[in-house]
């Protein structure tokens, strides 16, 4: 898997290679609260495949965490 082709599968995140190396992504709208165990606001990987297993995860615990709507 590409950068460009994680960037498009997951859209709300922003997608970058870490200066140091590696990669981060960083949600686009920012979670007002984040709490143990769930969605959180970025996420790293030493690699494309562990960041795209860990925004899979995200993407699992959005589905499962309730929002409260302002």
């Amino acid at each position: 898997m590409t950068l460009a082709e994680l960037a498009a599968q997951y859209k709300g995140w922003a997608i970058s290679d870490g200066p140091g190396g590696g990669f981060y992504a960083v949600r686009r709208v920012l979670l007002s609260q984040t709490h143990p165990g769930g969605p959180t606001n970025v996420r790293c990987g030493d690699t494309l495949a562990a960041l795209a297993e860990h925004l899979a995860e995200e993407a699992r615990l959005d589905k499962q965490t309730p929002r409260l709507l302002p």
